[in-house]
């Protein structure tokens, strides 16, 4: 097991980790307070739905084609809170005692300066921001891997494999990641199987919970496949996995500048010392994508970047450590020349870093802001003038939400029309409400059934966002409801 000595002071008087826990915190409350509604995370929403239907013997999920996947610890954990914002609050309390961990990891195996920049740099990640603000399955999956890393390199085993089981019960594609506990071997090797051991915990009690959430142990499957139907992504073939995740999302989206450190620090880092190619480090990231791989062979899902943001944490770490040898080789010497140019790499980063930001903020967080404002402000008006019973056309996107926050569709979900199932739904009497959001649309074909809707004069504008690009329209007749026919 590789374990460097800190470069640091002793662990006892070392505050970076507290700084860093209130930078981190500071920075999604920073986030958050700029972008309110994106706490609404249909993902989150879901796991509140699948709260209020177990605790009042709802079943309806059951038989439904398709709805988020189950998170189990999350659908428990996050569940029973029913608000977005409290939601929230237990997320960026993880976001500072992640900032702290990826620098204790960082300080372990590369040292004080590589451990401050690496997560002083996390900052810059615009999918930092988001998934901790969203309180995202992803990001906890990253915490508890991380977690489940520095356990493992203080030799605290069973801690590493309880990190693990969290993991997987947010993930079952986690479990793979116990390969670093079976790796370890002398003296440590009976508490790291042991480790492993409590991991396993998991698959049976993810199973469990898919059968009471969703009727069948192995129901998520039609879930990916309703998703993939109705999106107009492309489900991920085996063989492109690795070349996604390794060269499309690392290479030529993230770090389009930086990748080339970040190869050359994880050259050096083993090449010091070859034990380190079964440190946990190593291990854990790449047992994640076996995960991913294995998944893809089983049930094939369409890949986000955000379910390999463990990885894209893991690689920026080395290019932080690329980085820095780089400086260390090309100016051993003058301390102020070796500082130029790392402030001269770093300015690489951070503008590749800030570009993604921009971009991320005009084309998806401000537009969602709008968006999500625009559907809360509808809460009063099917409060009062829609009738039990009566159907909603929308984008997929705003399906929990209106499950959510209307009791009668937790009970008959199919009052939903979700705008990218319309091929599905042909022939159907014309939904009573129609909630028209056009840059919500998972796939833009979805756009045009719906347009011809509302211009077919069946239908009257009810609410307006303030830019008028969504709208809330009724059926004119505003026929009986379903349920009373």
């Amino acid at each position: 097991m590789d374990d460097p000595t800190p470069r640091s002071s002793s662990p006892s008087r070392d505050y970076w980790p507290f700084a860093f826990a209130a930078v981190h915190l500071a920075h999604t409350l920073w986030f958050a307070s700029a972008y309110p509604e994106v706490v609404y995370d249909p993902d989150l929403l879901a796991y509140f739905v699948y709260w209020k239907n177990l605790v009042t013997g709802i079943t309806a999920l059951h038989d439904t084609p398709y709805f988020t996947v189950p998170k189990p610890l999350l659908v428990f954990l996050l569940g029973p809170l029913d608000s977005a914002q409290a939601a929230f609050v237990v997320s960026a309390i993880a976001a500072a005692l992640f900032g702290a961990l990826v620098y204790l990891v960082g300080r372990r195996l590369f040292g004080q300066t590589v451990a401050i920049l690496s997560s002083a740099a996390l900052l810059l990640h615009i999918d930092h921001a988001t998934l901790t603000a969203r309180a995202s399955a992803d990001f906890f999956v990253t915490l508890f891997l991380f977690a489940s890393i520095h356990a493992a390199l203080t030799r605290r085993y069973l801690v590493s494999g309880l990190a693990i089981a969290l993991a997987a019960l947010v993930k079952p594609v986690a479990l793979p990641c116990v390969v670093h506990l079976l790796a370890v071997e002398g003296q440590d090797r009976r508490r790291a199987w042991g480790g492993a051991a409590i991991a396993l915990v998991a698959l049976p009690l993810t199973l469990l919970a898919n059968h009471v959430l969703i009727g069948s142990a192995f129901g998520t499957q039609r879930f990916f496949a309703g998703f993939a139907a109705m999106s107009d992504g492309a489900q991920m073939p085996t063989g492109d996995l690795l070349r996604f995740v390794l060269w499309v999302e690392l290479v030529k989206t993230i770090f389009t500048v930086t990748a080339p450190f970040g190869v050359v620090g994880l050259m050096v880092w083993i090449g010091r010392d070859k034990r380190r190619l079964t440190n946990p480090f190593l291990l854990v990231p790449l047992a994640l994508l076996g995960g991913y791989v294995v998944l893809s062979v089983t049930t094939p899902f369409i890949a986000f970047l955000r379910f390999f943001y463990v990885v894209q944490v893991w690689f920026a770490c080395f290019i932080v450590f690329g980085i820095v040898e780089t400086c260390r080789r090309l100016a051993p010497e003058s301390r102020a020349l070796r500082a130029a140019v790392m402030a001269t790499l770093a300015f690489f980063l951070f503008d590749e870093q800030m570009s993604r930001q921009l971009k991320y903020r005009s084309h998806f967080a401000t537009p969602f802001q709008r968006a999500m404002t625009f559907v809360a402000s509808t809460d009063a008006v099917f409060a009062t003038a829609r009738t039990s019973g009566q159907t909603i056309l929308t984008p997929l996107a705003f399906f929990p939400y209106l499950l959510w926050t209307i009791d009668d569709m937790r009970l008959h979900p199919a009052l939903v029309r979700m705008a990218e199932a319309q091929d599905e739904q042909s022939g159907q009497t014309p939904p009573d409400w129609v909630l028209y959001v056009p840059q919500a649309f998972l796939r833009q074909e979805a756009r045009a059934p719906v347009e011809a809707l509302l211009s077919s004069g069946l239908y009257a504008p009810v609410l307006a966002s303030p830019d008028g690009s969504a709208a809330l329209y009724v059926r004119r007749d505003h026929q009986e409801p379903l349920a009373r026919r």
